[in-house]
């Protein structure tokens, strides 16, 4: 231990503070102290180059977190610990209900989770189907540090590195036994959240073997329980945003005279004028945030063979039960609903209209069912559970080959991932059942099983109401679906120094990869045909195989002369063929100027590449029900200055806020290309000691994109331009949309640039040490170029400081941290601050109870609407500004002995509420960016013996 030195000094500090809450504690924080000590210290690898060193400050712009850094933050999911750092966007986690599948993924720059590629000890971590890997399963308690690299380096590591890379590193050489245990709540009551683990460890000179179980349970909270999501659209007047299908049931059909209906079960079986305000709110039935449930086992284990080859090995296992919880299943009939062939029958001893209404009868003809939606309470919520396991072995050997005064480090690796998900989803209906039992009485009693149902009758809770058991027990099914995944590779690296130039030793890194990645996805056979009330999809299933080799030199060009104490020269280069895809080369060139022991200049140029994942390529066509705005509602003459909207009946409303949209992979997807120039300085001055100051310019850019254009951008721009994405859109004759396509394409490309920065400082005082740490990210620019497939029209915008669902892209968040120790006590205070954002805010000039308009009320910039001659509404578009808000995390921890400590901490600690949001899908506010309101308390307790 050099504990005379200042790397020893600050090493100390990091570990008493924790840095709780440095979220992005830059490793050029000790680069100065590092180098002092550089001699006595032995060359490590960091991320971003498999070249050993002992200068850890490389031309890569790379952030460092240590394990006590993590532990601090009051979180039980590395995935939501990354999530919050500044250069992180909008990415899945267990708040996305309606969505989300129980998984928590980082998406560094913001331009896509599978752009970012996890490692765990520089070993590819399995990811699943999407291509994103899932964070949950990878327990803190088994973390040293994490090293974020914020830059492209696939000349490095291989595909998917285009953003940047997340390098989790696992604890070694532990000696003894840790254990913690930890328990958190919201202020309201709910939310419970809860982990425990141990670890073993036992090491001697010849290796070292570790062995960790941990355990993690959180409950759910209810939107019900929340005021901003206990409705549809928070602050709209009643039935504003909710369900056509209610409890009762709408119908809207045309008698055999053609007369229209736009009716409603009162209650007591009769029909009433349907009204707005009768929509039904089925957003406190859903979950806010999801529960899950981890188990994860994982040993290591590392022996000397002999003085110069040494075995390892890696084991992993993780079992996560997760599920989403949504209101009951909203059952929607009619040519409006886009069904076939569905009448129900006249005497179906259920109908009052008395009347054979066919959904193959058009808008405006007689007999037709144009739209009715019940929901079905009686048949209990919809729960989507899964169940999954991931297992990931990595085993080989490494050593040292001395070769004259030079020594060269190689290692050889097996890996081999496995990731099993088995999903059950109650509340679903077998479409084809559904109609039988509408249908003829007749034909009905002739099927085995068949019930006539009680369409008409209304429900009164859940679980409650006219439908009865024996009817449910008919049209009623559990789905099984089955997805998995695995990865299989074989690497070779080695590394070392080659001779001695005047600045220096010229040093160098080469290896081989072979790697296979397979999956599929089975749903239930009900789902796979369609004939299921909730969203179809059709089965998955493919693989690829890739083979690699790449090289890294490190030059030293110029050594100590004047303004040159260090020039170093970086340069790498892949070469990939895929099985699927041909060949490609990806390089990088890198500087790494140090002017001075305080100054330091970096900058990289580096080509990316990224094979699309197996779910882009091989996914199944599957529905999905987004909440859109039709343009075109009011017909083509309230929409006279929208082409897309010619000759769409004037009668036309739209009839339900969700839309059934299309989405499903595309096997002649082309691999994604990327260019990334990153350049900036750290200044770590002498005359202030502990004081580091970084800063890094980076632009990305990426062609071929694979991206949907996303369902309201397509809508917008075929109603704009009457052209542009028209053909991915299809309409009844009553106007209605009836399906839409919004597939995975190669779009025209995507750009990302901006600076990050980091201010850290550390002073002693005799009132305690001190740690501040200000980390941010300024996001100038993030384009997407969207491109018709059939027309070529492109259409692209600057997205930076826009929000929209699920993806908020504040131009600038920062973090902010003040840390204290003191004898046993430390103290730790954080403020992450999210930059203001704007985005459409678009209500069709509905109004309130007191007639005023919606845009007027709700959107912080209404549109101004106004009467054209021709007696057409116009209005200019309305926006809605999210301001910039600061969520405050505060917690105190005390040593009672030297093996034993305890912390307590509450995170929100003012109650910040979150921005609203009317663009984002739920809750109106976006759970990808914004933390569920309500403080949340918690207590640790960590044990060492």
């Amino acid at each position: 231990m050099f504990t005379n030195s200042k790397l020893a000094k600050s090493v100390r500090l990091a570990c008493a503070f924790g840095a709780v809450s440095t979220i992005g504690f830059s490793g050029a924080v000790a680069a100065q102290e590092a180098e002092e000590a550089a001699d006595s210290v032995e060359k490590i690898e960091v991320t971003g180059s498999r070249i050993r060193r002992t200068d850890i400050e490389g031309a890569n712009p790379v952030t460092v977190m240590t394990r006590v850094d993590i532990e601090k933050f009051g979180i039980t999911s590395i995935g939501d610990v990354l999530q919050a750092i500044p250069s992180a966007g909008s990415a899945i986690n267990t708040n996305n209900n309606n969505g989300g599948n129980g998984t928590t993924t980082i998406n560094i720059r913001g331009i896509g989770s599978n752009r970012t590629l996890v490692l765990v000890n520089g070993k590819r971590w399995a990811p699943g189907l999407t291509g994103s890997v899932d964070l949950n399963n990878i327990p803190s308690s088994i973390i040293e540090r994490i090293e974020v690299l914020k830059d492209g380096a696939s000349a490095v590591y291989g595909s998917d590195a285009v953003a940047g890379v997340v390098n989790i590193i696992t604890r070694q050489d532990f000696e003894g036994v840790h254990a913690s245990g930890y328990l958190g709540q919201y202020d309201e009551g709910d939310g419970n959240k809860e982990s425990w683990d141990i670890g073993f460890g036992v090491a001697n000179d010849r290796g070292n073997v570790y062995f960790n179980v941990s355990y993690v349970e959180e409950e759910p909270t209810f939107a019900g329980d929340r005021e901003i999501s206990a409705v549809p659209v928070f602050g709209a007047p009643t039935g504003y945003g909710g369900s056509s299908g209610t409890p009762n049931g709408r119908f809207w059909y045309f008698d055999d005279e053609a007369t229209s209906f736009n009716v409603q079960n009162d209650g007591q079986g009769g029909l009433i004028p349907w009204t707005g305000s009768s929509a039904f709110n089925f957003a406190p039935l859903n979950y806010l945030s999801t529960p899950q449930e981890r188990i994860n086992l994982y040993s290591q284990g590392r022996y000397e063979l002999t003085d110069n080859v040494s075995v390892n090995v890696t084991g992993f296992y993780g079992n996560r039960r997760s599920s989403q919880l949504l209101a009951p299943t909203p059952l929607f009939i009619g040519n409006a609903a886009g069904t076939s062939g569905v009448t129900i029958a006249a005497n179906n001893p259920y109908n009052p209209t008395g009347l054979d209404l066919t959904d193959t009868a058009g808008f405006g003809e007689a007999n037709s069912l144009f739209f009715a939606g019940r929901r079905m309470m009686e048949a209990g919520y919809r729960e989507f559970a899964q169940n999954v396991d991931q297992f990931q072995f990595n085993g080989g050997f490494d050593g040292v080959i001395e070769l004259g005064d030079q020594e060269y480090y190689w290692d050889a690796t097996y890996t081999y991932a496995d990731i099993t998900q088995n999903t059950l989803t109650d509340g679903l209906l077998n479409m084809d059942r559904v109609a039988l039992a509408l249908g003829d009485v007749d034909t009905c009693a002739a099927t085995d099983g068949c019930v006539p149902l009680n369409f008409f009758g209304g429900a009164t809770a859940i679980g409650e109401g006219t439908i009865t058991q024996e009817m449910l027990d008919y049209i009623q099914f559990t789905a099984q679906d089955a997805a998995n995944s695995t990865l299989e590779s074989y690497s070779a690296n080695i590394s070392g120094e080659v001779f001695e130039l005047p600045a220096g030793y010229l040093a160098f890194a080469a290896g081989y990869e072979k790697r296979w990645q397979s999956g599929y996805d089975q749903p239930d056979a009900l789902i796979a045909a369609g004939i299921t009330s909730g969203n179809s999809r059709q089965p998955t299933s493919g693989s690829f195989s890739v083979e690699e080799v790449y090289l890294e030199v490190a030059i030293p060009l110029i050594s100590d002369v004047e303004f040159i104490e260090q020039l170093d020269l970086e340069l790498a280069t892949r070469y990939s063929d895929y099985s699927n895809f041909g060949d490609t080369t990806n390089s990088k060139v890198g500087l790494k100027w140090r002017i001075n022991e305080d100054v330091l200049v970096r900058g990289t140029w580096s080509e990316a590449f990224r094979a699309p994942s197996l779910s882009e390529l091989f996914l199944g066509n599957s529905d999905s029900f987004a909440t859109l705005i039709d343009p075109c509602n009011g017909g083509e003459a309230a929409n006279a200055n929208s082409p897309g909207c010619a000759g769409i009946p004037a009668a036309y409303e739209q009839p339900n806020p969700q839309i059934r949209t299309t989405v499903g992979g595309n096997a002649d997807l082309a691999p994604e290309e990327a260019e990334s120039f990153t350049y900036g300085f750290v200044y770590s001055p002498a005359q202030v000691e502990g004081l580091s100051i970084t800063f890094d310019v980076f632009d990305i850019e990426v062609d071929n994109a694979v991206s949907t254009v996303g369902a309201q951008r397509i809508l917008d721009a075929c109603a704009t331009t009457g052209t542009t994405f028209c053909s991915l859109i299809e309409r009844n004759s009553g106007g209605v949309v009836t399906e839409l396509f919004n597939g995975l394409v190669n779009l025209g490309g995507q750009t990302t640039s901006g600076f990050d920065y980091n201010v850290a400082y550390n002073f002693d005082t005799e009132y305690g040490d001190f740690r501040v740490n200000w980390d941010g990210t300024y996001v100038d620019e993030r384009t997407s170029i969207f491109v018709d497939p059939v027309t070529g029209e492109s259409i692209s915008e600057n997205d930076a400081g826009k929000a929209f669902d699920r993806d908020v892209i504040p131009r600038i968040r920062t973090n902010l941290s003040v840390t204290w120790a003191y004898e046993d006590w430390t103290a730790n205070y954080l403020v992450r601050f999210i930059g203001g954002t704007t985005e459409a805010c678009s209500f069709d000039d509905d109004t309130d109870d007191a007639g005023n308009y919606l845009e007027d009320t709700l959107c912080s910039d209404p549109g101004v609407s106004v009467f054209a001659e021709d007696g057409s509404l116009e209005s200019k578009d309305s926006f809605n500004e999210l301001d910039a808000m600061a969520y405050h995390d505060a917690s105190v921890g005390y040593s009672v002995t030297e093996n034993l400590r305890l912390t307590f901490g509450v995170n929100n600690l003012w109650d910040a509420d979150p921005e609203i949001s009317y663009t984002t899908f739920a809750n109106s506010f976006d759970p990808s960016m914004y933390e569920i309101p309500g403080r949340f308390f918690y207590g640790r307790i960590n044990v060492d013996f």
